[in-house]
Parts: structure tokens; sequence; C-alpha cells
């Protein structure tokens, strides 16, 4: 029942927001992506991926797309995809201390202490006041 439930839910979510087959189907990566994290807030990650998906094919270059699509490959434990989605943000946006943190703790769950310090230390320097309270705590400089 929840499968249907849910399936239901995705196609009045894609038909709302005006999903067709063509890629000129008015949808912007934005309405995507807004439908996504109201999937994620509902619990659903495997749909917000979908929207996610979406999103960047809609715009390639969308940072906060790829990272929250990092973000929730994480939370499905699926390190590589979190890795891999997370790198891609920071690629577009190579200044952003919150998606160095982020891969630094996906590289700290996957037991890489060595990647994961120096994302941690690159988002310290980038001014994440949260990871410079994390690495002082532990005595690392950055």
């Amino acid at each position: 029942m929840r499968y249907f439930f849910v399936a239901v839910l995705l196609c009045a979510v894609l038909i709302s927001a005006g999903c067709s087959k063509s890629d000129n189907d008015g949808a912007t990566a934005k309405d995507y992506y807004k439908k996504a994290n109201q999937f994620i807030d509902a619990g659903y990650p495997k749909e917000a991926v979908d929207l996610l998906d979406l999103a960047i094919k809609k715009d390639p270059n969308y940072f906060e797309a790829y990272y929250n699509r990092g973000v929730v490959y994480y939370l499905m434990k699926n390190y590589k995809a979190a890795i891999d989605d997370l790198s891609k943000a920071i690629s577009v946006d190579p200044k952003n201390s919150t998606a160095y943190a982020s891969r630094g703790e996906v590289y700290e769950t996957m037991k890489d202490s060595e990647k994961a310090i120096k994302d941690y230390k690159k988002a310290a320097q980038l001014g994440s006041r949260e990871t410079q309270d994390y690495l002082r705590a532990k005595n690392i400089s950055w």
C-alpha cells in the first residue's frame, strides 16, 4: 500500500511540475529541486533523488541539486555516489565550505581519515565555524 501511495504521490508531483517526455516541458530545475525537498522532508529519499536527477538534467551546474543529492545518497549509505555528487558540487562552487565539510563527513564515515581531515581543513579555511570548532577540539590546525 505504501508503494502505491508513493507512486501516486510521485505522479502527482511530476504532473504538477509540468513533467513530460520533452526537455522543454516548462518545469525548471528549481521546480524539480523544490519538489525534491518536499520528498526529502516527507521521508522519501529515492523519489527525491529522481527529482534531483531531473533538476540536474535541466541545469548541469545546479550546486544545490548536486549538494542535496549527495546528502541524500549519504543518508541512503551510498557513499560513493555521495562523494561523486559532493565533489561535483565543489567543482561548481569551490568556495562553499559546507560542501567540503559534508564530503569530509562522508570520508570519515568511510574510514578515510586523511581525505576527511583534508576536506575539514579546507572547510575551516573557507570560514566554517562549526568545522573550525571540530578541528580545534581534535587539536588539528588548519
